[in-house]
């Protein structure tokens, strides 16, 4: 995309964006450029987005052990299975670590 993201624009630069949008909708023309709206989706994409979760990782034996930093967030840790949202992400040990 050639123009700048909303978020890294300018006054003036938004400013002249929506005065030719005005412009644009006075003449009936109702189409938003695509570009503008695909940097719209993504920015109200990316405000939905939450925090990130870190999970720390710790090999004990042949066992993992995870923890996460935020256990009020939707991931959920059970032995060597991540719940995110509707997946199921099991991890496995693929190499033992030297003692």
């Amino acid at each position: 995309m050639s123009e700048p993201r909303l978020s890294d624009m300018s006054e003036a630069e938004f400013d002249a964006m929506i005065e030719g949008h005005i412009q644009q909708t006075a003449r009936g023309d109702r189409e938003l450029e695509a570009d503008v709206f695909v940097d719209l989706l993504l920015e109200r994409i990316e405000a939905r987005a939450e925090a990130p979760v870190t999970l720390a990782i710790d090999v004990h034996g042949d066992q993992l052990v995870i923890t996460t930093d935020n256990p009020g967030t939707d991931v959920v840790v059970q032995g060597n299975e991540i719940l995110v949202g509707g997946r199921r992400l099991v991890l496995r040990l693929v190499h033992q670590p030297m003692s």
